[in-house]
């Protein structure tokens, strides 16, 4: 049965589309005039600004940049990557986002070389084998084996799945950082897909470019970590012949109340480890509640670790070390032979 396109033809938005009629006023405009309620002063589409209304002359003023035929985008505006994946797709037909624009916009973590280009750079998008890249001035073109399955609208644009998304970063990205953007997607609240969605789609593509580096990769995401820095930390950890700590269970006291759900944990030698972004030190409130969490731990005989982005940066070393001598302290005898 044909697949369904991903998004039905639309009416090309050009530069060469017919204005409408308009007198001219003598004289220099020393001031633009305004844009109609209707249009985003951020960036539109050509054919729809002559459709409200907007002559020609006003489309070609000194306060509007063309980053790419059809387009108009506000010059003193920042770079705005949804904005330009709205207007892109919106100009060419049956396309959706993809690779790092897609990772952008799902706010997968990357590395910050990958985070610069996506937000600097060109947008990405895909469209079907059959249908032909997209080649346009602002846009990397791709062709892939897209199902309508694989094509997700957010906020009005065409975006390839998170699954999908993920695989197309495995050749862009070391281990660390693909295990961070994997466990993303599995996250503890408003998971954006599954270890069987992932599968899936890592099986439909076995030629894909990164497919060895994905097929690595899967075993070691986690469903239910919070953070990027809680994945390398747990990643580190095992690199370091240390046992997996647990991901994000609950601890509960002797009469069956909640006590706390440590990042990582080792339930078996009470041993709990907590990664403290910058939220933690600069939110009073969170910062007394985190106190209260670890007292009522360490109360129970658990040891509490805690982490943080100056620590790690400074060398996992003294962290591996931290780990390592409170699970001997417990008894750990060391990786069995």
């Amino acid at each position: 049965m044909e697949e369904q396109s991903l998004r039905p033809p639309e009416a090309k938005s050009v530069d060469n589309a017919t204005p409408p009629t308009v007198s001219r006023k003598h004289g220099p405009m020393r001031k633009p005039m305004p844009l109609p309620p209707a249009i985003d002063p951020e960036g539109f589409l050509v054919s729809d600004a002559y459709a409200a209304g907007v002559p020609r002359g006003r489309l070609q003023s000194a306060g509007l940049v063309t980053p790419s035929r059809g387009i108009r985008v506000n010059r003193s505006a920042r770079p705005n990557v949804a904005l330009l994946a709205r207007l892109h797709t919106a100009v060419t037909p049956r396309c959706a986002v993809s690779h790092v624009t897609s990772a952008l916009l799902w706010s997968i973590p990357l590395p910050i070389y990958l985070e610069e280009e996506g937000n600097n750079g060109s947008i990405h998008v895909t469209r079907r084998h059959e249908i032909g890249r997209v080649k346009r001035r602002g846009v990397i073109g791709h062709r892939a084996p897209l199902l309508a399955k694989d094509v997700r609208v957010v906020n009005g644009v065409q975006l390839t799945s998170p699954e999908w998304t993920w695989l197309d970063l495995a050749r862009h990205m070391g281990r660390s950082s693909l295990v961070a953007a994997g466990d993303f997607l599995l996250a503890r609240e408003n998971p954006l897909s599954s270890i069987e969605a992932i599968q899936e789609v890592i099986d439909r593509r076995p030629k894909v470019k990164g497919i060895r580096m994905a097929r690595e990769i899967l075993p070691l995401l986690r469903v239910g970590v919070d953070s990027p820095q809680e994945s390398r930390l747990r990643l580190k950890i095992v690199d370091a012949g240390l046992p997996e700590p647990a991901v994000t269970q609950p601890v509960f006291d002797e009469h069956g109340r909640y006590v706390s759900t440590p990042d990582l944990q080792y339930r078996e030698y009470k041993i709990a480890m907590e990664y403290e972004g910058d939220h933690h030190r600069s939110d009073p409130v969170q910062w007394g509640k985190d106190i209260e969490r670890d007292d009522r731990l360490r109360a129970m005989g658990w040891i509490v670790l805690r982490f943080s982005d100056v620590q790690m940066k400074s060398g996992w070393a003294n962290a591996e070390r931290k780990v390592r001598d409170a699970l001997v302290s417990r008894g750990w005898r060391g990786p069995a032979s």
